[in-house]
């Protein structure tokens, strides 16, 4: 970040000097990776962080796929569960600004506390009003949107914060595995529960579980390190696209690359269920999805350190990601469903890890960019969050509206495409450490206030 160096940055650092080195301690890095060197293992915060991730994401898993399967099923159209996501994924940017906010009043832990808490609640609520849930799935959207929000932008900062650019794509490798695992397990036993328990009264217990494990979050979430409160956010720094090309293309990358994710997100879940007939069908989609992606972000994480290698899976990824859609040309059925997800599972790691390490290690570049890293996570989530709720708009218009479901397989093929978009934008991006460059100005600008002292003084 900050690639250009001009007279104004250097008095922006004359600003910010003396802040700067009071206020960046508060930045837990686990044993100091940075001041030490650049070390590739992970912190014992870093591996705590991925153990609170596992247990977020396994909650999420055990009942994100069901919760759409549900509404759905109260109502037999696309129209209530279509609103739950788009006011879900309207929310969640709104709540990431708001966690930056929030966090320095109160910090990183507790805002992540506070999600966790409303996912508690949002669970709570949907046991309590049950089928008579689809008559506030806007609601519910945005409470599930404002839990998602707080957790997610208190997870950035601390991966940010403990791992270095030697390590991130290890992390996010490591994170993308477990997130597998949840993600293998968790459909499977819902859909399991779901079956045995007969139908809603499963679906209850699904929720009842999910509740409980947000419940242990919350708890888990203590281990976290304690941070001094960070300075209050100026997402301002963050929107200066004209003074780094890297950072704009990957902000154009993102909202491209929320057009297919918000509305994958949830329909491919409901068409296997469609198709299947069945939660325990849907649920060993799942097992078996997940199985593949655990593979996978296991073979990215290894490739992860050679850039070179990265960039290649990373295109190749978003190619196949681009024509898989395809299939579903002829018609949606059990064959096409289950060579889309096949593809899909296996491939979009190679694409998910190098791409997150890149938003990550842009921000990491300087000094500057790093001290406002929560800016740049909430301007990127923001990014991400047009995206979706666009291409969710185009859903609602061609297909909810319309009444026209034929209009399914197009609008996935037009979208399928939206990750080789954001390689041809993103593949340019290059990672330059210029935090050495960034510290020398500093103790330029501190000699320079020191030999104005000693001349006054004189």
């Amino acid at each position: 970040m900050d690639k250009i160096r001009t007279a104004t940055h250097i008095d922006d650092m004359d600003c910010h000097a003396g802040a700067w080195q009071q206020e960046r301690p508060y930045v837990v890095r686990g044993d100091d990776m940075r001041a030490i060197g650049k070390v590739a293992k992970l912190s014992q915060q870093g591996w705590w962080l991925l153990v609170v991730a596992t247990l977020f994401m396994t909650g999420i898993a055990l009942s994100g796929t069901f919760i759409n399967v549900y509404i759905w099923k109260m109502d037999r159209t696309y129209e209530a569960i279509t609103w739950f996501n788009l006011f879900t994924f309207f929310c969640i940017p709104l709540a990431f600004v708001g966690g930056g906010y929030l966090a320095s009043k109160i910090g990183e832990a507790w805002v992540m506390r506070s999600g966790v808490t409303v996912l508690v609640i949002f669970f709570a609520v949907l046991l309590a009003l049950g089928p008579s849930s689809v008559h506030y799935v806007k609601w519910l959207g945005i409470c599930f949107g404002i839990g998602q929000g707080f957790y997610w932008f208190s997870f950035h900062v601390f991966s940010f914060d403990f791992t270095n650019p030697d390590n991130r794509a290890k992390f996010t490798g490591l994170s993308g595995l477990f997130a597998s695992l949840a993600s293998m397990t968790g459909p499977y036993v819902a859909g399991y529960l779901i079956v045995r328990v007969r139908q809603v009264s499963g679906y209850h217990a699904v929720f009842a579980l999910s509740f409980t494990i947000f419940a242990l979050l919350f708890i888990a979430t203590f281990r976290l390190p304690k941070k001094e409160l960070p300075h209050r956010p100026q997402l301002s720094l963050a929107l200066r696209l004209n003074q780094d090309s890297d950072w704009r293309r990957l902000l154009i990358g993102s909202v491209v690359f929320g057009l297919r994710e918000g509305l994958f997100s949830f329909l491919v879940a409901l068409l296997v269920f469609d198709v299947s007939k069945s939660e325990e069908g849907l649920g060993l989609y799942g097992l078996y999805t997940g199985f593949l992606s655990l593979i996978a972000f296991l073979l990215a994480a290894f490739i992860g350190k050679r850039e070179g290698l990265r960039k290649f899976g990373m295109g190749l990824a978003a190619f196949l990601l681009g024509i898989i859609p395809f299939l579903f040309m002829q018609s949606v059925s059990a064959r096409s469903l289950f060579l889309f997800g096949t593809t899909t599972s296996f491939v979009l790691p190679f694409f998910l890890v190098p791409f997150g390490t890149m938003v990550m290690n842009e921000i990491d570049e300087s000094i500057r960019s790093a001290r406002y890293r929560a800016e740049h996570l909430a301007v990127r989530e923001i990014a991400l969050g047009i995206g979706r709720v666009v291409g969710i708009g185009g859903f609602l218009a061609f297909v909810v509206y319309s009444q026209n479901v034929n209009w399914i397989p197009y609008l996935m093929m037009a979208l399928g495409f939206a990750q080789f978009l954001v390689f041809l934008i993103t593949y340019r991006v290059t990672y330059t450490d210029r935090k050495a460059s960034d510290q020398s100005v500093i103790e330029v600008v501190k000699e320079k206030r020191e030999g104005r002292s000693l001349q006054r003084m004189k």
